[in-house]
């Protein structure tokens, strides 16, 4: 029996539009960051050193000492829907199995979101939201980023759910000689397939890849599984568009700390608190 989906109510009131879309162009490059600084610092070294200001980044091996990450949790007071654990420092070396990186800007410094699933030194599994201004590169570690160009991504105050969050907003112009691209932000509620697919139709593209992070309200998987959590840390481990048509396999924290990655089920998985997520044109 299909599960109803559920909504979460915010402290601020639901506006419109519910989807943003700024169109933009992206290059793909793989990038290899030093050891030794953290996350935030390297990253932001590494692309504003190539002109890059935004990006979504994906990040698969990486060694961090310290692994310094958050999982979702209830909200101590009516502010916010949900709020953050305290910190999780767990000892030794982690390791990334999986995270996606959304780089932009905070005011005038440069700003990087991150979900992801990780190993800490004693095999323990987990994922959530690293806290990239504390976590460190113990190695050298490939990156591969999708560098954007014609929009950015700002942190700002959203009256909706009471968060400072990445928005896209144009930024210069798209180069015609890199593929066309869609940053979208989803607002909450919204259901994320329908979301996507809508963004990709106002703008006829009908064959894409998509990258990005995300937080859900509970999910629904295509083997049946379900993840019955309010609030989520998630990221896209892969999705595409093809004609038209989304289909996304997910990586979600939950507020139990437990895991949860998968193909996911149309029409049952509404957007949090979060959205960045990125549209590729597929070129033949």
């Amino acid at each position: 029996m299909m599960r109803a989906r559920r909504r979460v109510q915010h402290p601020g009131p639901a506006t419109a539009p519910r989807l943003t879309v700024q169109p933009c162009s992206v290059r793909r490059l793989e990038l290899t960051l030093p050891a030794g600084g953290t996350v935030l610092d390297t990253v932001a070294a590494a692309l504003h050193g190539r002109g890059i200001e935004a990006a979504i980044l994906e990040m698969s091996g990486a060694a961090l000492d310290p692994l310094v990450y958050v999982i979702p949790a209830t909200s101590p007071d009516a502010g916010h829907v949900a709020w953050y654990s305290a910190p999780r420092r767990p000892d030794g070396r982690g390791r990334v199995e999986r995270a996606v990186l959304s780089f932009g800007r905070d005011g005038a410094a440069p700003f990087l979101h991150c979900h992801g699933i990780w190993h800490h030194a004693d095999g323990h599994r987990g994922g959530g939201h690293l806290l990239t201004d504390q976590s460190v590169l113990a190695e050298e570690a490939p990156v591969l980023v999708w560098a954007i160009q014609g929009a950015g991504l700002a942190r700002l105050p959203d009256p909706e759910t009471n968060f400072s969050i990445l928005m896209p907003f144009g930024q210069g112009r798209p180069d015609p000689d890199q593929a066309r691209g869609l940053l979208v932000r989803i607002k909450p509620n919204v259901d994320l397939h329908t979301g996507l697919e809508a963004a990709a139709r106002a703008q006829g593209l009908r064959e894409a890849s998509v990258h990005g992070v995300v937080s859900l309200v509970d999910c629904a998987f295509e083997d049946g599984r379900f993840m019955e959590s309010f609030a989520s840390e998630g990221f896209v481990r892969q999705g595409r568009i093809a004609g038209g048509r989304a289909d996304l396999d997910l990586g979600l924290a939950a507020l139990s700390a437990e895991v949860f990655e998968g193909r996911v089920r149309r029409g049952g998985n509404g957007i949090c608190i979060a959205c960045e997520l990125l549209i590729v044109e597929t070129r033949a």
